[in-house]
């Protein structure tokens, strides 16, 4: 799809050499030293987005954002657990066979190394960005918006933006710019504006361990993005059909505890299961990887902002939805919180950078 310079013999399997064995320095223990052990490899250096990028970025909000559309027709009839599942399984049956048109393949998912067999890494960062981006999201959302308004579900996704600023910063060595923090303040402001002051009341009246997963999923979110930020230089095809398989795999046992009423696979819920697939988890995810390896992941945050305002547009024209002035404010302020986090300035702290060949394919 992109030129490309790096090869898929960057992760043959042959063992590590006694520098990439060293752990970094100055790790954490718990999840943020298994994000250092995942990265242990400087990420390439970044590049400021092109047109080509913004296209890019475009493309996954508008198919992120058509995501609520097709969940609010399947959750009418599925349970929660069917719809992981199921799109996680159409995505990864889609995105093989794209990798297989492209003649790519996986690594081999064991490698023999002087210390024995162990995971290969490319393999360990596919899972890693999977499960925590994919599958544990994709069931906690849910679960939580089955305890909470849907509004309040909103304004922690706000929140996942900030995540990535700074999660990306420490451990994925992007640049923190002054312009960059306060366009993306700017954007969680507009957000919340978007959700309204009666999503906000729901903080003190809903169920605490609701809120918790929302928080965490969020955090999830945002510590994928920084995963596959410093994965090793795999094509994105084969790197997205990995990722995506393996949340799939992960998925696929929350079935056994799910019982699908008679009647619930009805033309349209399959239809918006198939969706969700083709689009949001299959090429989105693919599309989303590319902008990472790229320019970066508080560039493919800044998606998140602007999704919102794709939902409520596709509410209006689908749903008969009414647009509030309040919405028209929020997009003014996202929109020059986006332009803002993009304008040229002094870094507040300038990133380490490293040299990895281009991943895009």
């Amino acid at each position: 799809m992109l030129n490309d310079t790096g090869r898929d013999a960057g992760i043959s399997g042959e063992a590590q050499s006694p520098r990439d064995e060293v752990a970094r320095q100055g790790a954490v223990s718990g999840a943020t030293g298994a994000i250092a052990r995942l990265g242990r490899r400087a990420p390439r250096a970044l590049r400021d987005p092109n047109r080509f990028d913004w296209l890019l970025l475009g493309l996954v909000v508008m198919i992120g954002g058509s995501s609520f559309a097709m969940i609010r027709t399947a959750v009418e009839t599925l349970p929660p657990a069917a719809i992981m599942a199921g799109r996680l399984w159409v995505a990864a049956g889609l995105l093989y066979v794209m990798m297989k048109a492209k003649g790519r393949r996986f690594p081999a998912a064991l490698v023999r190394t002087p210390r024995g067999l162990r995971l290969h890494r490319a393999w360990a960062s596919m899972a890693a960005v999977g499960i925590v981006g994919n599958t544990i999201p994709f069931f906690l959302f849910p679960w939580a918006q089955q305890h909470v308004e849907s509004g309040l579900a909103g304004v922690y996704m706000a929140f996942m933006p900030i995540w990535t600023l700074g999660l990306a910063y420490v451990f994925a060595a992007e640049r923190l710019t002054r312009n960059k923090a306060l366009g993306f303040a700017m954007g969680l402001a507009g957000v919340l504006i978007l959700m309204g002051p009666e999503a906000m009341k729901g903080v003190a009246s809903s169920s605490l361990l609701a809120q918790g997963a929302m928080l965490l999923a969020t955090i999830g979110y945002a510590a994928s993005a920084v995963l596959a930020r410093r994965a090793p230089p795999v094509r994105p095809r084969t790197y997205t059909a990995g990722v995506v398989l393996t949340a799939a795999i992960a998925a696929t046992p929350a079935l056994l505890f799910t019982t699908i009423p008679e009647g619930a696979l009805t033309p349209s819920a399959i239809a918006a299961v198939i969706g969700l697939g083709v689009g949001p988890s299959g090429i989105g995810s693919l599309f989303i990887i590319i902008i990472i390896r790229r320019v970066g992941a508080t560039f493919m945050a800044l998606a998140n902002y602007v999704t919102p305002l794709w939902s409520v547009t596709l509410g209006a024209l689908l749903f008969a939805e009414r647009l509030s002035p309040s919405a028209f404010a929020a997009l003014a302020i996202i929109l020059t919180g986006v332009f803002v986090s993009q304008r040229k300035a002094s870094p507040v702290h300038k990133g380490r950078t490293g040299a990895l060949p281009d991943p895009a394919d």
